[in-house]
């Protein structure tokens, strides 16, 4: 197989790629820096799976979802592409065995966190191998959290080690003209390659609704709704405390958080997924590289930080095209609870001048989402306008246009 269509059907049983899709390999098969703006759901994967199995050499997947990395490998083993992963959770023995089968050629697609490229034995074995292609997943995480930022800082100095730089792929499905720019810079692309696939789920029912009383309207609609349903909370005390009112009176629920025992997310995930329980209640640790298609509804209990979040997490709903619900509960003390988030933001690593413009930069992203929470206007041409897209408003998708 020699051309990008054939492996399609191959290994995928698709007969076509999106156009954003194609458009994305094929400027990463003529080695160029490349950012790919996919909405979720779109098969993101696809655009470095595909160059991958035809470059010679092995693609390098820099990824944040170091929970999620034995699955997408295990996923990939199932159709047959050599892929592996390395991180901090496995021993020595297995790393090892895995540095192996890279330095024989025996895997096309290795995964790993940003951390990784900084130890001294993956810096050992990086001189020793072919590396085709890298590729920095969930892109718009780079800009997600101060804590990460000495790694973030010495990017350039991973990739400025390389005599011939292989190309470079970006790939996110949120990003503002801003973010682009971000990204950008700390990879230090070279005249990149933007493909943007349309954001707007025109699938997906966009619902706020303004209240004080969130609970009694949280109870009111799983009075209504039987069928898959994540509600999002803010904070792990939120989602603990809404997870045990609703078990006691009888529903049939998962809690998922950042703080829990690796085995007992899992059995929650997949007790979700296989709809052994209907409802998952969970902080934003749930959902980035996690492919339910049937989520019926996505019920924002806690305003979000910013558009970019709220979009992220309403864009688990209905992944495989069907019709779902994107909802909203606005409290106005959700407001308060945002702002106490961003002054306490600490890093030790930057100056207070660098510390500043990070809170002012989440207060504009915040007064945005506010703004959206707010508005008369369309949710579904306010969004797409956001991320720069053009919308002609009207869309009958949304409780605002249905007003």
């Amino acid at each position: 197989m020699n051309n990008k269509n054939e492996i399609l059907k191959s290994y995928f049983g698709y007969d076509n790629l999106k156009p954003e899709q194609a458009q994305i390999i094929d400027f990463v098969l003529d080695k160029k820096d490349t950012i790919g703006l996919l909405p979720t759901g779109y098969g993101k994967s696809i655009c470095f799976i595909i160059p991958s199995l035809l470059l010679e050499g092995i693609t390098i997947v820099i990824t944040p979802l170091i929970a999620l990395m034995a699955d997408q490998v295990n996923n990939l083993k199932k159709r047959f592409i050599k892929a592996e992963f390395i991180n901090s959770l496995q021993t020595n023995i297995e790393k090892e065995n895995i540095y192996n089968r890279l330095l024989n050629n025996k895997i096309k697609i290795l995964f790993i966190a940003g951390e990784r490229l900084f130890t001294k034995r993956f810096s050992e074995i990086l001189k020793k191998i072919n590396i085709s292609l890298i590729v920095f997943d969930e892109s718009h995480t780079l800009l997600w959290s101060e804590d990460f930022r000495f790694t973030l800082s010495r990017i350039p100095e991973f990739l400025n080690n390389f005599k011939n730089r292989p190309p470079i792929l970006a790939l996110t499905a949120t990003a503002t003209t801003l973010t682009i720019n971000k990204i950008n810079s700390i990879l230090s692309l070279k005249n990149p390659q933007l493909v943007v696939g349309d954001c707007d789920r025109k699938n997906i029912y966009y619902r706020v609704i303004r209240t004080d009383n969130k609970e009694r309207i949280l109870l009111s609609l799983l009075s209504k709704y039987k069928t898959k349903i994540l509600i999002y909370c803010m904070t792990i005390k939120n989602c603990e405390y809404l997870y045990y009112q609703l078990l006691e009176l009888g529903y049939n629920i998962r809690l998922y958080h950042g703080m829990m025992e690796k085995d007992d997310k899992i059995k929650s995930q997949n007790d979700f997924y296989y709809s052994k329980a209907n409802i998952m209640i969970a902080t934003n640790a749930f959902g980035m590289g996690i492919d339910i298609p049937d989520i019926r509804y996505v019920i924002e209990y806690d305003l979000p930080s910013s558009i970019e979040d709220y979009i992220q997490k309403v864009g688990r709903v209905s992944r495989d095209g069907k019709y779902g619900e994107g909802i909203l509960l606005f409290d106005r003390k959700d407001i308060s609870t945002n702002e106490y988030f961003i002054e306490n933001i600490k890093n030790d690593n930057i100056d207070k001048k660098e510390l500043n413009q990070i809170k002012l930069d989440r207060y504009q992203k915040l007064d945005k989402m506010i703004e959206l929470a707010l508005t008369a206007k369309c949710l579904h041409q306010f969004t797409s306008n956001y991320f720069g897209h053009k919308h002609p408003g009207k869309c009958m998708m949304c409780s605002n246009c249905k007003k």
